[in-house]
Order: structure tokens, then sequence, then C-alpha cells
């Protein structure tokens, strides 16, 4: 694959191709263009076996048999980016948080006399400071997660981009809003974000989304219209333009269904409402109406 550098990190006409289980050719990406700016959080969905893995790991600059076309890594450099994978215990090494982070800064070629301190600040960053020398055992699935996090973005000179691999997918709601708010915090630092997930709910409406589908990105764009379309040039007779998130084969989530259903209704205009936020308020707007006709 050729790599040349550039200010945005660019994929051109890249194609991955390999094997399946019975040894037959198969395409796992094809024609694959997308750019990703400095400090962009990007949301990458889409069902099993479509190439978000394969994508992923392109982004995050390992190496992939049997790819071909054009990667320019631009901001996120040439040494790769750090990547956290859906199941913590697969890439943790150290026997605890302290360890860990103590063990991806050694790797990273930190001076000696840096680690300590470092490694401090990674620690509280993740929430796990008095956890630090506590063995795995005694850890909830979310704060190995946290420590996971916290490793691969242990020297944050080296996090211009960090990829994270369906990470909340096994967690329970508090522990997913702590791998959340965590990596919120780096997005907010300047740290470029690659989120993959499957819950939907954690979109946010203007947020771009990149939806892959059989190996090819089927949807570029904000997350409201993927889960929702866009209803411009839609007859007043039906309000009801296909969502790209269903035509992607993916199930939207219960109040986005909802939100569908009751502008199906003429009960709700566009823009629908993606978060709980924009539901209070179109419900409060909602109640506002009716008490005035109770007036």
């Amino acid at each position: 694959m050729k790599k040349r550098s550039a200010e945005r990190m660019t994929l051109k006409d890249v194609s991955v191709y390999g094997e399946n289980e019975l040894d037959e050719a198969q395409v796992r990406l094809e024609n694959i263009t997308l750019s990703i700016s400095a400090g962009e959080w990007l949301n990458v969905v889409g069902v099993n076996g479509s190439g978000k893995s394969t994508l992923v790991r392109l982004l995050a600059g390992l190496h992939t048999f049997g790819a071909v076309g054009e990667l320019e890594r631009g901001f996120a450099g040439e040494r790769g980016s750090p990547i956290v994978l859906q199941q913590p215990k697969a890439q943790l090494f150290g026997e605890t948080p302290r360890e860990e982070i103590v063990f991806a800064l050694e790797w990273r070629g930190i001076e000696g006399q840096e680690i300590a301190a470092q490694a401090e600040r990674a620690l509280e960053r993740a929430g796990l400071s008095e956890l630090a020398d506590e063995p795995w055992s005694r850890l909830s699935g979310g704060q190995q997660q946290l420590a996971a996090i916290a490793a691969a973005t242990a020297s944050v000179a080296d996090a211009a981009l960090v990829v994270l691999d369906e990470v909340t997918s096994m967690l329970d709601e508090s522990n997913r809003d702590s791998v959340l708010r965590m990596v919120r915090g780096l997005h907010r630092e300047g740290t470029a974000i690659v989120w993959v997930t499957q819950r939907l709910e954690e979109l946010v409406p203007e947020a771009r989304v990149v939806a892959l589908r059989e190996g090819t990105v089927f949807f570029d764009g904000r997350a409201r219209d993927f889960l929702y379309g866009e209803a411009v040039g839609v007859p007043a007779a039906d309000p009801s333009p296909v969502s790209p998130c269903l035509r992607a084969g993916l199930r939207l989530p219960y109040l986005a269904t909802l939100a569908i259903e009751l502008r199906k209704l003429g009960k709700l205009n566009d823009p629908l409402p993606v978060t709980s936020e924009e539901w209070r308020k179109v419900m409060g707007n909602a109640a506002d109406k009716e008490n005035k006709r109770a007036i």
C-alpha cells in the first residue's frame, strides 16, 4: 500500500482482499475513500462482517495483508495509533492498571524518570488512582476497559488519533458512561477519535457517521440523517423517508423508532429528536401546546 504525507488522514480507493474460512477469495473492503481531520470524532457502524474491523485496523496503522490503494496518515503520523479492543483482557499484559500503563510507556520509549509521573496522570485521568495496584480480578469490566484506554493514551503526545473498536458493547450503563466520559475528555484535549459501535444510542445528532455495508462506505454524514433519513422533498402524505440505518441492516434505537412513528402520525416534525435532552424539549413543547388548547 502506498503511503505519503498529507495534512489530513486520507484513504483513497482502498481495497482489502483476503480469504474466508473455506479458503475462498473474499473482498473485505472495496474502493474505500474517506478522510479524517485532526481532532475529529468519527463514528463507524455496520453489521458484523461489513468490514468495520478491517477498516479500523487500517486507520490505526496496523499492517493488513491484501490491502491496495493509497493511505495518507497525515496528522496521525507514521508510527501507528493506539487501538482499544472490545475485550480488554485480550490486550492487557500487566497484572495491575499501574503495571499496564508503565509497560505501555516503556514500550513507547519514554524516559525512565518520566514514566512514574505520566503513569500517575494516566491513572488519575481514568479515575483509577485508588485501584492502581489492584489485580484485574478485583476490577469490573468497565474498569479494565478504562485501564486499557489509559495505557493506550498514557503518552498524550502519541495520541493524535485513538481507535476504539466496540469498547462499550459488553459494559453496563454505569461502566459505559465512565468509558465515554474518558474518551470525550481525550477528544476535548484535541485527540481524534474513531469510535466503532453497535449501540446507536451513543450517537450525537450532528456527529459524523460512516456506515459500512458489504465492505463499502454506504453512508457518510450526520448521525441524525443516518437514523432518520432526510425529509427534504418527501410528500406531506408520506413523511417517512427510509432510514439509512435500516438500509444498512442495523436496528434503530427504541426512541428513534418512536420518533419515526410519531412523524408518520403528524405528531412530530423534523428535525426529529435524538438525545434525551432533545426529547425533553420536544415533550415540553407538546405539553405547552396541550395546556394552551385546554385554556
